[in-house]
């Protein structure tokens, strides 16, 4: 996908690690990327090829079109791997199709980057079973619940971790609420992140009246922009916003690192489970406390973190949510001094990924 994803700024963070390692990174985009400054200034290589996302929201017409031009995007693929010569062919995700057919046919060892807990189809569960066991010299997954989906014996799981690159710092808290005039003493509570069905915004929504009637003092951000084609689910969670009280409808933001720094809680209500959530390791690393469902990789993130640092709900239960951020909620009144003394929550280790790579090519 060429968005503003986890998935890409998790990849983006993978280059820069491989690249201060030595290795030459190239990436390859369906369509000009909105991240292509930062892949260019991580010293990456960037390129375009079309290529279909795999989608269930397309119908049978939209299958019908992948499976006609998946052939097309991997022989260009193919073609543009024989000038760049890669020692390394490496997919970003289950649901990417493509890298192991041009591994295959250029026979070049193959790495799959597993970032997915596949609950939307047991049919592609299925061949992404096989074809990662089959077509992958290494399979990495983001979290113990991702690898759980993959038998075979080639699964690693290694945690993606935030980088100094990222900007990720309490120290930067002041900054997000000037600029969009909130209170400084108000305790801000925020959900971030893509707008799709599952990521459970509408659950969050449901849930802040009833936080509102136990804490009047408490308001909510909600940043994001839509995926492709659920732009209209999007406009329908920024009408209940606008007609909340207390909640500030923000949409798509380039400022994460400070508006991180400026909450004093991160809620992450996803109904579908969450591999390994960047948003969410991205809040810790700002030192900001968390919420989340209680399936997916949020649990093993929490056990990574100091105890209190985190509180689990059970998903689509608005008033286990509300319970949860009500308890978890600063009693005192917020301040930029109470926010830069926080501390950052560094989970997360890419140190296995160098030697992975290394052995694959070996």
């Amino acid at each position: 996908m060429a968005e503003r994803g986890g998935s890409d700024h998790a990849l983006l963070r993978t280059f820069r690690y491989l690249t201060a390692h030595g290795w030459e990174c190239h990436v390859v985009f369906p369509e000009p990327s909105p991240m292509t400054a930062e892949f260019v200034a991580a010293a990456v290589t960037v390129h375009v090829v079309p290529m279909r996302r795999l989608t269930r929201s397309g119908g049978v017409g939209y299958f019908a079109g992948y499976a006609a031009c998946w052939p097309v995007s991997v022989l260009r693929l193919a073609q543009l791997c024989r000038k760049v010569q890669p020692g390394v062919i490496h997919s970003n995700s289950l649901h990417s199709w493509y890298g192991w057919a041009v591994a295959w046919l250029l026979r070049t060892p193959h790495v799959w980057h597993a970032r997915e807990i596949v609950v939307q189809s047991r049919w592609a569960l299925s061949v992404e079973r096989q074809l990662t066991r089959r077509f992958a010299r290494r399979v990495v997954a983001v979290s113990e619940p991702v690898a759980a989906q993959l038998p075979g014996a080639n699964v690693v799981v290694v945690h993606d971790a935030i980088g100094a690159e990222d900007g990720l710092s309490p120290g930067r808290a002041g900054r997000f609420r000037a600029r969009v005039g909130i209170d400084d003493d108000v305790v801000l509570v925020a959900g971030a992140g893509r707008l799709d069905t599952w990521k459970g915004f509408d659950v969050l929504l449901a849930a802040f009246p009833e936080i509102r009637r136990e804490r009047p003092d408490v308001e909510l951000v909600i940043a994001g922009g839509a995926v492709r084609g659920k732009e209209q689910y999007a406009e329908h969670l920024a009408r209940v916003a606008e007609q909340t009280t207390g909640v500030h409808w923000l949409g798509p933001r380039t400022d994460m690192p400070d508006l991180l720094a400026d909450v004093d809680l991160f809620v992450l209500p996803s109904t579908d489970p969450e591999p390994f959530a960047s948003v969410a390791v991205e809040a810790l690393a700002s030192g900001v406390p968390l919420v989340a469902t209680d399936h997916g990789g949020s649990p093993e993130m929490l056990r990574e973190c100091p105890e209190g640092t985190g509180r689990l709900f059970a998903p689509r239960d608005a008033t286990a949510l509300a319970e949860a951020v009500t308890a978890m909620a600063p009693a005192a009144p917020s301040s930029i001094a109470r926010r830069r003394a926080r501390t950052a929550q560094l989970i997360g280790d890419q140190s296995q990924l160098a030697a992975i790579f290394d052995d694959v090519l070996d």
